[in-house]
């Protein structure tokens, strides 16, 4: 089954049961809220906001509040929101049990970005461009992977991993990012994989990484970048392993702090 939507200003919601589900929705305007769910084996949703006919140009995609929700099987699921006048909008990827594959690509400011997945192999991408963003990926059950990519300053990127399976979680700030804070938090059984990068000269960063339960514990730190501010936590019986790089630009003010126990 097979759905094309072009869509402006609107209250949407949609349900879709079958073998193979394909949504692509098109949606331009302001205060709009859309809902689509998706039920049984080959899951396939991507919600363009703020494009139309194609073209993003200066189609304005505003205050949006878009959920899509899959459940079972394949699923893939993207929202892409990528121009000047996309602002103050609120996406919500919620992926529950087999392949799951959510993936966020937002411009601009105050915008809003979660991504939910239980169960199964879990792979959760952000892209963000923009200042006063926040955005989060939670994983719960077996393999889990989540990376955020962050260009702008005065935002959130938040991962938490716990279940059994690897637990890999990465976020990058670029493009002088100021003010920005990055969380990885990772439990339970299996490996724990950890890294937060900055570069290019970015100020006042907050970094912290937590791991915690059996399997073996690795984090990194890279810094190309003044004035942070350093918490990494790991605890369990097992290896855990501690990597900083630090790369002041001009002059350093730093807070470090490194607890590793049973």
């Amino acid at each position: 089954m097979v759905k094309y939507l072009l869509i402006s200003l609107i209250s949407f919601s949609c349900i879709i049961s079958s073998a193979n589900n394909t949504i692509t929705l098109q949606h331009k305007g302001s205060s709009s809220v859309i809902n689509i769910k998706q039920v049984g084996y080959t899951n396939n949703a991507t919600v363009y906001c703020g494009l139309s006919n194609g073209v993003y140009s200066t189609h304005t995609c505003t205050r949006a509040v878009i959920n899509l929700n899959t459940t079972g099987h394949g699923n893939t699921t993207k929202a892409y929101s990528q121009w000047s006048n996309h602002t103050d909008n609120a996406f919500t990827i919620t992926q529950n049990g087999d392949n799951n594959l959510g993936y966020l690509d937002l411009d601009k400011n105050d915008n809003v970005g979660i991504i939910n997945q239980n169960g199964n192999s879990n792979t959760g991408i952000v892209l963000m461009a923009g200042d006063d963003n926040a955005y989060t990926i939670t994983q719960t059950g077996n393999s889990k992977y989540g990376k955020i990519y962050s260009f702008g300053d005065d935002s959130d990127a938040t991962i938490t991993q716990s279940g059994t399976g690897a637990h890999n979680g990465y976020v990058y700030n670029y493009n002088y990012a100021d003010n920005n804070s990055s969380t990885i938090t990772q439990s339970g059984s299996g490996s724990h994989d950890a890294d937060i990068w900055w570069y290019a000269d970015a100020d006042n960063g907050v970094a912290s990484i937590t791991q915690s339960g059996s399997g073996d514990h690795t984090a990194r730190l890279n810094f190309y970048t003044d004035d942070y501010n350093v918490g990494v936590t790991q605890s369990g019986a097992n290896d855990k392993s501690f990597t900083a790089t630090y790369n002041c630009v001009s002059s350093c003010t730093k807070t470090v702090t490194i607890t590793q126990y049973d």
